[in-house]
């Protein structure tokens, strides 16, 4: 089910603003808290919360694979990149 509660907060971690993801959920929490709190909260809404989190965490392992997959390559090419030349002892006395 949703309601739309959540499409802040899903566009905020589709395109990896994790800042205002994090605001977005502190706010929506925070209303599920309140309803909690006056016995309003109903299992559809504590249903869209978890149904948010399950789809959440899948994105957020995947940001972190295609992070760790950035780092791979990077380390990778640095090691076949050709070592940066030293400058010539006479060029570095004259400095």
């Amino acid at each position: 089910m949703n309601t739309g509660r959540t499409d802040k907060i899903r566009k905020a971690v589709a395109s990896g603003d994790w800042q205002a993801a994090l605001r977005f959920w502190e706010e929506y929490a925070a209303g599920i808290r309140k309803e909690i709190s006056c016995g309003a909260c109903s299992h559809a809404r504590l249903s869209e919360a978890r149904n948010f989190l399950d789809w959440a965490g899948r994105m957020v392992l995947c940001a972190r694979a295609h992070a760790q997959n950035r780092l791979n390559t990077n380390y990778a090419a640095g090691r076949y990149a050709p070592c940066p030349s030293r400058p010539n002892s006479s060029l570095r006395m004259s400095l």
